[in-house]
């Protein structure tokens, strides 16, 4: 598609307001952008559309400078990639209804290896851990991590895979203009520049719930597989699961307490067939990727006694509090040790909580 053809392009997504549904319609009677960009009232109407959708776009149509529009693009250093294109995901291509352009800020690596991860927006300390861990261990043998930017597990991921000086996608559900949640700015700033932050809505689409489901299906469908670490079962990210599941995706879950809502979708997910996952092992393997061997660290201290803080930290975090009484230490022995072994890189804090840094 030429230069020209994006403009086009750009303006249809602006006219329809980000319905893709309607975009993607359009694009299934007709190929060129100009061909669509001239249809009229009549064209549409036999193509089926609904009279105020007609009329919003025929309205947004006449108030678009095209031009405009596009240096708007380029201020913002976004580009445009095409489904023709080598720099569009190859995976992407595949799916039933692809984005029929990508907007990107950073650059897309269509040979990397995608793996999707994403759960839920309020994570426990044990969903901490794991992604700490397993989403670490991930990004460091082979996989370029994806997900949606949002609070909780998708934060996360995109935070561990920077900390390990690997790359990391976002696929987000607004306008490249924006971000969302606001306090992902800097986050959003970093990942730009060891990554892509990538949307299918032009320049000044809020981040309206009806978006999300779209995000979802361009976050499924451009991984290998996607890793659900927790969730509950009526979820965004059991939604994205399922996607992936009807686009041949492998679908990964992390097991957890029975008792824990937000390990309900994980759980339920494994009980219909999903791969168990304890160690990113799990999921290297599957795909043969090399370095898959050993991945756990024996942590040990320096010291007896740090290592009986070792030995409780072990199963799950825990409070400097339990700590103490589990292992029958002087307060002011534990609090020198605890800082200690964090210095050292051998333990981490999250909230309250202690646990070991694998």
């Amino acid at each position: 598609m030429n230069l020209e053809q994006k403009k086009i392009l750009n303006a249809i997504n602006l006219a329809f307001f980000s319905n893709q549904e309607a975009i993607l319609k359009l694009f299934k009677s007709y190929s060129a952008p100009e061909d669509v960009y001239k249809l009229k009232k009549e064209d549409l109407k036999n193509l089926g559309f609904k009279e105020n959708t007609i009329e919003e776009f025929l309205k947004r149509r006449q108030e678009i400078d095209i031009e405009n529009e596009w240096k708007k693009l380029e201020r913002e250093n976004i580009k445009v990639i095409t489904k023709d294109e080598k720099e569009y995901p190859p995976l992407l291509k595949e799916i039933a209804n692809p984005p029929i352009l990508l907007y990107v800020k950073g650059e897309i690596c269509p040979q990397e290896n995608y793996l999707s991860c994403v759960g839920t927006r309020w994570p426990s300390d044990y969903g901490k851990m794991v992604t700490s861990d397993i989403v670490g261990d991930l990004a460091n043998f082979g996989f370029t991590i994806v997900s949606g930017l949002a609070r909780g597990i998708d934060t996360l991921s995109h935070k561990v895979a920077l900390e390990k000086g690997k790359r990391t996608i976002a696929i987000v559900g607004n306008g490249l203009d924006i971000v969302f949640p606001p306090e992902n700015k800097n986050l959003a700033q970093k990942i730009e520049k060891n990554g892509a932050i990538i949307s299918e809505f032009p320049l000044g689409t809020p981040p309206l719930p009806y978006n999300f489901p779209l995000r979802n299906r361009t976050i499924a469908g451009m991984s290998k597989g996607i890793l659900v670490i927790e969730a509950k079962e009526k979820s965004g990210a059991l939604i994205t699961a399922n996607l992936a599941l009807e686009e041949g995706r492998e679908i990964f879950a992390i097991p957890g307490p029975i008792y824990s809502k937000t390990s309900a979708g994980c759980n339920k997910l494994i009980k219909e067939g999903a791969h168990l996952v304890t160690s990113a092992n799990d999921i290297l393997s599957l795909f043969n990727l090399e370095g898959g061997i050993k991945l756990e660290k024996e942590i040990k201290g320096k010291t007896n006694e740090e290592n009986i803080i070792l030995d409780v930290l072990k199963q799950e975090p825990k409070t400097i509090e339990k700590i103490i009484k589990e292992t029958k230490m002087p307060a002011s022995t534990v609090n020198s040790l605890l800082v200690f072994l964090e210095i050292e890189g051998k333990i981490k804090k999250t909230g309250e909580k202690y646990y070991i840094n694998r």
